[in-house]
């Protein structure tokens, strides 16, 4: 695990589950398991997290909120996880994928979450 997931996991994922998470990510065994949970993930801190439409434009509005050109990627998709990209390919590849996706944007402070096939996008947004 690295500190881009454990800023992800800290900030986004609901406090009783933190734990658990951080556990389960560093794990080679039970790694793949836990990011299967990205899929339909009960477990985002909702206090935080703004439902988009299906048709939103996320890069315009995770663009307005000053995410960088570069960003992190935790996926169910072996593809993409674990990796530094441009935001927009992240977004892409992410829909494309078709699997759970949180894309860390800045760290501890904004990301964007895509439900396994779009069924839910949200922004996840903490003060600074």
């Amino acid at each position: 695990m690295n500190l881009h997931e454990e800023s992800l996991i800290r900030s986004f994922i609901q406090p009783e589950r933190r734990l658990r998470w951080l556990e389960c990510l560093r794990s080679v065994k039970k790694r793949g398991r836990m990011l299967d949970r990205l899929n339909h993930c009960r477990d985002l801190d909702v206090r935080f997290a703004v439902v988009l439409p299906s048709n939103a434009n996320i890069e315009d509005l995770l663009i307005a909120r000053n995410a960088p050109d570069t960003c992190y990627v935790l996926s169910a998709n072996d593809d993409i996880d674990g990796r530094e990209m441009n935001l927009c390919d992240a977004i892409e590849q992410a829909r494309l994928g078709g699997w759970g996706t949180l894309i860390g944007c800045i760290p501890n402070r904004l990301a964007y979450y895509y439900d396994e096939c779009g069924e839910r996008q949200m922004i996840l947004e903490r003060d600074a």
